[in-house]
């Protein structure tokens, strides 16, 4: 079963970890609605008024923050065009934005460029100087860096934020215990702050004390109110130093082993991972402990449950948890996977009836519909299917796997040859990333020397936690086949490192088969079993 939100955002607050999944597609939709609605004041007033510089400063702003750069830029020279010349403040603002809007764009030197016009207007602004030391930073002009940032400093001397800043430098020249001292002094000056002990972490991390670096972050979630940055960043570090972070957790629940956000950190991150045994262990704490009664506990733990086809005890606790929150849509897709695939299997009327319950909730929810649609082609009912897979594209058109799943029915059910073109060529217009499925719209449509390069680019591109783009690889190579071409070697391959990097869904690999990205032809690989068997810790809880 794909998790949705691979990439969890958690937060805690007031003492209480709360899980909150990416902004609703129905969120997004309202935001763009006031966005829009502003812009059309903006746009409106200017079409009146187009010397209105002021409106038009205002419209720079707004269209920076849509991350709208190049029409933000062409809106801020426009204003130092339209400005009267005496209007120095106007003008500095102007070129701080321009000089924002070039960072965002990664255009460095015309930043600094921008930055020098400003500083000129106004010279004590701290906003200038403090944007200097940054840039130079990122081109790695240190000595530029440390002179703004003790310019700062000279001007505040308690500035945290400069410290970190110096210590930065520091680690690039490698004097590690310059760099060190800079961010220890920050922590002293302010123990209950929590941004000291991110900026700390950061450093201990350049100088490759990943532990220490993972336990300051741990720290941080212990101080102030406002954690998000911290939990952000263990998550962060967790995809390139995981067992560092699951370590510097461990301890801290050995030196405190009542407090229920480092289990639940832990259960949050080794799902993240895909490594379900583990966070179905901590999940099983909380539990036993008492610590968190909320629906999302027993919701976690019967995902990861179906992940390790533990259908039985997947079914009791999303059961719970829906008896806990009758109003979450997920957790009734959660169910109808597992009433799908428990007992004999192929339970298709109960697994549609809990689908249909999500739809009841949000009767838009692309997830909801989805799910419907796989459960009906394997009924073979793929006109059904289709208006499902239809409704998501509507609202959705870049929609990949809809697109993807679209093309497939079309393409092997209905036979509509032209129909299943379009879509995959469509596919091809999305991106390369993982999630475009652009390796799959390519085998489809031939171009199977394309599919092999997008399979190496996902993997090169950066290892997914839990060795997902490993998984998706192996299922691309299978699905290609070629023997010649060395596909079912480099299937195998993939299949090894996967479980080498923890991918622990059992479901996945034995179980799925829905299209397109699923390991079914792989399982008649005589390899197949050896290497799962090999690898039999990812599906074993541990600490």
């Amino acid at each position: 079963m794909k998790i949705r939100n691979i990439f969890l955002t958690l937060a805690i607050v007031a003492g209480c970890l709360v899980v909150t999944a990416q902004t609703s597609a129905d969120d997004a939709r309202v935001r763009d609605r006031i966005t829009q609605a502003v812009m059309k004041v903006y746009n409106d007033q200017l079409e009146k008024e187009p010397g209105d510089y002021n409106t038009r400063f205002a419209r720079a702003n707004q269209l920076f923050y849509n991350r709208e750069y190049a029409q933000a830029l062409a809106d801020a020279n426009e204003v130092l065009k339209q400005m009267p010349a005496k209007d120095r403040s106007l003008e500095f603002d102007t070129y701080l934005l321009k000089a924002r809007i070039y960072d965002a764009q990664g255009n460095y030197t015309e930043e600094i460029e921008a930055l020098r016009v400003a500083m000129g207007l106004n010279a004590k602004s701290m906003a200038c100087v403090d944007m200097l030391a940054k840039v130079s930073l990122k081109v790695n002009d240190l000595d530029a860096a440390e002179h703004n940032f003790k310019t700062i400093l000279r001007d505040t001397p308690m500035n945290y934020d400069a410290m970190y800043g110096l210590a930065q430098v520091e680690v690039l020249r490698n004097n590690y215990e310059k760099a060190i001292t800079q961010v220890d002094k920050a922590v002293e000056l302010f123990t209950a702050e929590p941004q000291v002990y991110i900026n700390r972490s950061d450093i201990l991390y350049k100088m490759n004390q990943y532990e220490a670096a993972a336990q300051d972050l741990i720290t941080a979630l212990s101080v102030g109110n406002n954690t998000s940055g911290a939990v952000r960043a263990l998550a962060s570090m967790s995809d390139l130093k995981y067992d560092a972070v699951m370590n510097a957790l461990s301890k801290s629940i050995d030196i405190a082993p009542r407090v229920g956000t480092f289990y639940y950190l832990r259960s949050s991150l080794a799902i993240r991972h895909f490594h379900y045994a583990q966070a179905a262990r901590e999940l099983k704490n909380i539990i036993a402990n008492d610590f968190y009664n909320d629906a999302s506990i027993y919701a976690d733990l019967a995902t990861c449950q179906l992940e390790l086809t533990q259908y039985d005890e997947a079914l009791v606790n999303i059961n719970k948890a829906i008896a806990i929150d009758d109003k979450n849509p997920d957790y009734y897709l959660t169910k109808a996977c597992i009433e799908r695939n428990s007992g004999q299997g192929n339970n298709y009327d109960a697994a549609i009836a809990s689908i249909d319950k999500a739809l009841a909730i949000n009767s838009n929810y692309s997830d909801a519909l989805m799910a419907k649609a796989r459960v009906l082609i394997a009924q073979r009912k793929e006109a059904d299917a289709l208006k499902c897979i239809n409704a998501i594209i509507d609202r959705e058109p870049v929609n990949g796997q809809a697109l993807l799943l679209r093309g497939w029915v079309n393409k092997y059910r209905l036979k509509n040859a032209v129909a299943a073109q379009k879509d995959f060529e469509t596919i091809l217009d999305l991106g390369n990333d993982i999630y475009s499925m652009r390796g799959f719209a390519l085998h489809e449509l031939g171009k199977d020397m394309d599919a092999r390069d997008w399979a190496k680019q996902i993997i090169q591109d950066g290892i997914l936690p839990g060795g997902y783009s490993y998984y998706v690889a192996a299922a691309l190579y299978s699905n290609i086949g070629d023997v010649a071409m060395g596909d079912k070697g480099k299937a195998i391959e993939c299949l090894r490192s996967a479980l080498a990097n923890g991918f622990g869904s059992l479901y996945e690999l034995k179980v799925n088969e829905d299209p397109c990205v699923n390991l079914k032809i792989m399982r008649s690989y005589v390899e197949f079993n050896e290497i799962l068997q090999q690898n039999e810790d990812c599906f074993k809880e541990r600490r």
